[in-house]
């Protein structure tokens, strides 16, 4: 990680440098990020990565958010949400079907205990899958 110290204050420089190409227009971040891979392809994924986050997932409206489950089974779906907070996890079944939400939480309770690694895992995935559809135009994450 690309941690410097000023005084007592620690600041992330790739996380930062994600921070604010978030802000750029996408042709505008696009650019920035093809040089910096031209350069160092590891650290252009790394920004691109920090671009996007499950919780913007979770934001989605509920067609958006269905174009994304499209991609993966119930089953997968329902490990990246383990540990979600209760609150967030009834908004975000609000937004599906009464199948789906009743198929993910079915799903959820059969999981039981799962590592971390794999829970972000899954939700490493599936932000993949967002940001494939957002660079795309088919989503809208915010």
């Amino acid at each position: 990680m690309s941690e410097s110290k000023k005084g007592d204050i620690k600041v992330d420089g790739k996380k930062e440098a994600s921070i604010l190409l978030a802000g750029l227009d996408q042709g505008h971040r696009e650019r920035i990020l093809s040089e910096i891979a031209q350069q160092n392809p590891e650290l252009a994924t790394t920004l691109r990565k920090g671009l996007y986050h499950f919780s913007q997932v979770l934001a989605l409206e509920p067609l958006e958010l269905q174009k994304v489950m499209r991609a993966h089974p119930p089953a997968f779906f329902a490990l990246a949400l383990r540990g979600l907070d209760p609150e967030m996890k009834k908004n975000l079944f609000a937004k599906f079907s009464e199948r789906q939400a009743r198929a993910v939480e079915e799903e959820i309770l059969a999981l039981g205990p799962q590592k971390l690694s794999d829970v972000k895992q899954a939700q490493e995935k599936i932000i993949e899958q967002a940001r494939e559809l957002h660079e795309n135009g088919e989503i809208h994450l915010k």
